[in-house]
């Protein structure tokens, strides 16, 4: 099965999205599947036998956290190839829990989503942490927290139980140990089981030559979906019952949509100042409404497949280069580095998790125990961007129509330097990005007529990415580090609502959401291009691509279940190719495929590459 002939299975089985009456009868769902089918990569591992230490065996992640502690591996001393953490997990819906986050010593090693599952489901993750390295050639106390555990819907509380293995490859001649990050420092915890926000700094070391920040962080739920205040109070028939989202009823209703606007990105600050900017994964959460009433409507099985979706099992950090601030980090004192997003008013911050978490990685000059320098220029603004809305939204009695818009352009340059033990080194980060969030609108809703409501909303999201970085000596070309990274999402969702025998607090006849459609195509794709003063050229690409539709009959009940297609690419210019699809019909899972069009059919990807799509710091290819 190729890529394309997943799409073209998954076209065929795609309902009309308006057609709710041409739905067919009621499909009973297929027995649930012992473990989600994932399309994204394995690390790839070098042909070595590692050691292995068992960090936890069908352990808790809860709240306070669950500790455990970890020994270095015996009889197995760094420098490591390669280290990979290896983790099984299991829960379903009634886990009460919608993320879990491993930690060691405060350092954030994994964070992700939960399946979603009527029934309880098993899932694997690996992450590729040999720039951690460091930590672990020492003891330490590592932590298992559940994520903002949602309010408890009746019944005992189930926490996701985990199984994790840290695995270390040795080196040997054609795998040689990297040159990894001499130190790691946890900045930004937020939601974790340390106190949230920004740590101070204060043991940071003078001789830092290059800085990198792991970024992880996820906004609200449907922040893609949000409006200004200047139009929702204008057109207040968007602010209603059935719309995507995470409206709800309830003795103090909360407002469909979130403020204060449909753009999200980091703004990354060194001691208060502007330093980098990592854009937001427009991440698809397992339900496309709280509104849902009882269990069996439309959308509280949403997304229940038995795949992922992109990065709906785990948050992939997003890494910002900060050597330019290198010079600022040696000084003497304490240090903050910290994550700026958008302040909203949250609709109903139980449900949805949107956690942050930062790891700053350093190399260090063994030549000089204290590096001067400055940052020479900076253009990146100190206030968080405002995106330019358009307002075309048109109302005609208890129907709106039109369209609303929101675009922003955010491009800047930063430059610094530091006199090295082996001269002075000069950086420069220059990023530019580009956000644009059209969203059409047909809803009719007027809680005064007690009419039954209709909500239907076709989203399209371009968010684009292009950063560079270079350090140069003695106008010499040391590195360059280039990223493409895009993040389309087109969404279209209708909610049918039915008017219940109760009343809300305004006297109208509650509504509970029944039926509807949601059809989505979310892409992840990434460019990365690397060089090394001396070295080949390093290309890699990534292509991952989720697309799945469900239908449910407002009148009849009459069920889809999902149909979806997850398709995975990797290719690099040393030879690496990765493919797999994952096809889902009726709820249940229907064909696999790998290798499709890598030689031979098979997948092989190189010992050393990153086809997750993770930073890269080419380190493996010094002799």
């Amino acid at each position: 099965m190729s890529t394309e002939s997943a799409r073209q299975r998954l076209t065929q089985a795609t309902l009309p999205v308006a057609a709710f009456a041409l739905l067919a009868p009621c499909i009973a769902t297929a027995s649930p599947q012992e473990a989600i089918e994932r399309a994204g990569p394995p690390v790839p591992t070098p042909h070595t036998q590692p050691c292995e230490v068992q960090l936890f065996t069908g352990a808790p992640f809860d709240t306070p956290a669950t500790g455990f502690v970890f020994s270095p591996p015996a009889n197995c001393p760094g420098p490591w190839a390669k280290v990979v953490l290896s983790m099984d997990l299991s829960g379903s819906r009634d886990t009460r829990t919608q993320g879990v986050a491993l930690a060691l010593d405060d350092v954030t090693l994994f964070i992700g989503p939960t399946a979603d599952t009527a029934q309880p489901m098993q899932w694997h993750v690996e992450r590729d942490l040999t720039d951690y390295s460091v930590l672990f050639k020492q003891p330490g106390n590592g932590t298992l927290t559940a994520l903002r555990a949602f309010r408890d819907l009746g019944g005992s509380s189930i926490n996701v139980t985990g199984t994790a293995t840290l695995r270390f490859y040795p080196p040997r001649p054609g795998n040689p140990a990297p040159r990894v990050p001499d130190a790691v420092f946890s900045t930004y915890v937020d939601q974790l089981a340390a106190p949230p926000g920004v740590k101070d700094l204060d043991a940071l070391p003078h001789n830092i030559e290059r800085a990198y920040l792991d970024v992880t962080a996820k906004d609200e739920a449907f922040w893609y979906n949000c409006f200004t205040p200047e139009v929702a109070q204008a057109h207040p028939t968007l602010i209603s019952r059935v719309a995507l989202g995470l409206s709800q009823r309830g003795i103090f209703p909360v407002e469909q949509g979130c403020f204060p606007h449909s753009y999200s990105d980091v703004l990354v600050t060194v001691d208060g100042t502007p330093a980098g900017v990592a854009p937001v994964f427009p991440w698809l959460p397992t339900h496309f409404s709280v509104n849902s009433g009882p269990r069996r409507s439309p959308f509280w099985n949403a997304m229940d497949t038995p795949t992922d979706s992109a990065q709906s099992l785990d948050f992939l950090p997003y890494r910002v280069d900060l050597t330019p601030f290198a010079a600022i980090l040696n000084e003497a004192g304490t240090h903050q580095v910290g994550l700026n997003m958008p302040a909203r008013s949250e609709v109903n911050d139980q449900w949805y998790l949107a956690p942050r978490t930062a790891n700053l990685l350093v190399y260090l000059d063994p030549g000089k125990s204290r590096l001067p320098g400055a940052v020479t220029f900076n253009s990146l603004p100190v206030e968080l961007p405002e995106p330019a809305v358009t307002d075309g939204l048109v109302q005609d009695g208890n129907l709106l129509d039109g369209r609303l818009g929101a675009r922003l352009d955010r491009n800047f340059e930063i430059r610094g330097y530091v006199d090295t033990s082996h001269g002075r080194v000069e950086s420069v980060v220059t990023q530019q990005s580009s956000f644009e969030n059209v969203r059409q609108f047909h809803v009719k809703d007027d809680p005064a007529t007690n009419d039954q409501p209709y909500y239907r909303e076709d989203l399209w999201l371009k968010s684009t990415t292009q950063s560079t970085s270079r350090r140069t000596r003695n106008g010499s070309l040391l590195s360059e580090d280039q990223l493409a990274v895009s993040y389309p999402l087109e969404l279209h969702y209708i909610g049918a609502g039915r008017l219940t025998d109760a009343y809300s607090e305004d006297g109208s006849l509650d509504v509970d959401l029944f039926g509807g459609a949601v059809n989505v195509h979310q892409q992840r794709q990434l460019d990365a291009s690397h060089f090394r003063h001396g070295l080949q050229r390093y290309t890699t690409q990534v292509r991952e691509e989720f697309e799945g539709n469900h239908r449910v009959d407002p009148d009849t009940d009459a069920d889809s279940n999902w149909h979806a297609a997850h398709t995975y690419v990797f290719t690099d210019n040393r030879g690496s190719c990765y493919q797999k699809a994952v096809l889902t019909q009726n709820g249940s899972l229907d064909d696999t495929a790998t290798g499709m069009d890598c030689p031979n059919g098979t997948n092989h990807v190189r010992w050393y590459a990153h086809p997750d799509g993770s930073a890269d710091g080419l380190s493996w290819q010094r002799p």
